[in-house]
């Protein structure tokens, strides 16, 4: 009996970081999930600049009845409710940006390792203007790694800055949430 109940510890207890990370991950993921891919897409090019404010507002507005639904289904706390709506918009944009930009023959990898993006990076906060500095580091990686910078449009630059402004939000509102 005592060998059987301290097996079905163990097991317990084995078991439980998974489901654990399984929750987390759930949280993480449930905004991203719950748009479909036509909205996200939608979103990821509004925030790399097209269409206008009024197409961009009721793009936030149905990403915010989506995250009020994850709020309450996942029991994230109302404190953590503006930063779960930035993580998820964050998120979704950086998705989006990272497909496209590779489309365009450009790694976003490139610019993570310019800014120092990561779980254990640096995560500069972009949520301003980039500084020179941070424009030229992501220019000069470019370089480094073959790519010829005269032959990028303007608009695929215009993207890369998006990717980094919505990366640097995605990691500091990630760390910012308790899950």
């Amino acid at each position: 009996m005592y060998k059987a109940l301290m097996a079905g510890v163990a097991l317990a207890l084995a078991t439980l970081p998974g489901a654990v990370l399984a929750q987390e991950g759930a949280k993480f993921d449930c905004v991203v999930t719950s748009v479909p891919q036509a909205t996200r897409a939608s979103i990821g090019r509004a925030m790399a600049g097209d269409g206008d404010e009024a197409a961009r507002d009721a793009l936030f507005k149905q990403l915010a009845v989506v995250t009020d639904d994850c709020v309450a289904r996942q029991g994230i706390a109302e404190e953590d409710k503006a930063a779960y709506f930035d993580y998820s918009l964050a998120r979704i944009s950086r998705e989006w940006l990272v497909g496209d930009i590779s489309k365009l023959n450009l790694s976003t990898t490139v610019v993570d390792k310019a800014l120092d993006f990561g779980p254990r990076g640096a995560n500069p906060d972009l949520t301003g203007e980039m500084s020179e500095d941070q424009i030229m580091a992501i220019v000069q990686a470019y370089i480094e790694s073959g790519v010829d910078i005269e032959k990028v449009d303007s608009a695929v630059w215009e993207k890369v800055g998006a990717y980094a402004a919505a990366t640097s939000i995605y990691w500091n509102k990630r760390k910012l949430l308790p899950f």
